[in-house]
């Protein structure tokens, strides 16, 4: 499941956000808050419910959901926007305004039909049309499990452009030989490499239509 809303993306299955600028950070907590109130959206969830979600069976003041409210402002409000996604009901407790655009993988067409691939000497990893974050290990993680990979290694978002982008893992990611500092678009065949592991990046192709034999041409004698 993702949530999209502005500029950010939400990716549950991964547990991560970012926006056009790459991925935000949020402490776990955080990111569990910011879930419930998408869920929730357009209604008010009140204090009782985050501290039962977020806190069950233990006492925390109240400004400890204050901390977390601004620490989700800071990562999905634009810095020159008055007005904020999350909406304060004094007294009672938070709410998600905006239009969300929730989406579900198919799972059945991921599975069958990969969007790019990378492409190693002994190892063929597929892609799918969205977020592709890899790493070593996780709930929605496309997995290379070698020790130079991080858990959350990097992000390829594949659209109508492909994009790279290193989620500060600790050994690196290269793009034709040169790391990683900022996401950097990917094109079919660029060299990719996650710590010490190198990869051909290919665009998948649509398989050729069989052609008829009405559509053949005679050949002349």
């Amino acid at each position: 499941m993702q949530f999209i809303f502005g500029s950010v993306c939400v990716n549950r299955a991964a547990r991560s956000v970012s926006d056009a600028a790459g991925t935000v950070h949020l402490t776990t907590k955080a990111f569990d808050l910011l879930l419930l109130l998408l869920d929730s959206r357009s209604t008010v969830v009140s204090k009782e419910q985050i501290y039962e979600r977020l806190w069950p069976a233990t006492f925390v003041t109240e400004s400890s959901i204050q901390t977390l409210i601004h620490e989700i402002r800071e990562a999905i409000d634009a810095p020159d926007e008055a007005n904020s996604w999350i909406r304060t009901v004094r007294g009672v407790g938070y709410c998600f305004e905006g239009d969300v655009v929730a989406s579900d993988w198919p799972t059945a067409a991921r599975i069958d039909h990969p969007a790019a691939w990378l492409v190693g000497d002994s190892t063929r990893v597929a892609l799918y049309t969205g977020d592709n974050i890899v790493g070593r290990a996780g709930d929605g993680i496309v997995e290379i499990d070698l020790p130079t990979i991080s858990r959350r290694h990097a992000r390829i978002t594949i659209g109508e452009s492909s994009v790279l982008d290193d989620l500060g893992s600790k050994n690196g990611t290269w793009l034709d030989g040169e790391r990683l500092m900022e996401p950097r678009a990917l094109s079919d065949g660029a060299t990719v490499r996650l710590g010490s592991v190198t990869f051909a990046f290919r665009l998948a192709r649509p398989p050729r239509t069989t052609e008829s034999v009405d559509d053949v041409p005679e050949h002349r004698q």
